[in-house]
């Protein structure tokens, strides 16, 4: 996984991103994308990643806003990730399988 997949705002995130229900709905999304992901032995819990994951869909959703610039995405998102990896030491977002499967 790289940082321009999850920094990638596709064509479903713009759709859904315009709804004003988007971030209610977003948790549900991400449990159902990853439903069947297996996160046994991984460094941290799904509640966790989903948390992750919401940080970095809001950093989006400000860019698209016009909020924040590209440039403070990219850091926001780096940020998140880097004190995610500080916490629950052994995860690694580039070969992450839940991160991957949310992603993809």
């Amino acid at each position: 996984m790289s940082y321009e997949k999850i920094l990638d705002v596709k064509d479903h995130f713009l759709r859904n991103a315009a709804r004003e229900d988007f971030m209610n709905e977003l948790k549900y999304e991400i449990d159902a994308k990853l439903a069947n992901v297996d996160a046994e032995g991984l460094a941290y819990g799904k509640p966790d990643v989903i948390q992750l994951i919401i940080a970095i869909e809001k950093y989006k959703l400000r860019f698209l806003h016009g909020d924040i610039s590209a440039k403070q995405l990219y850091s926001e998102v780096a940020a998140k990730l880097d004190r995610f990896k500080m916490e629950h030491p052994g995860f690694n977002f580039l070969n992450d399988s839940v991160v991957n499967a949310y992603y993809s």
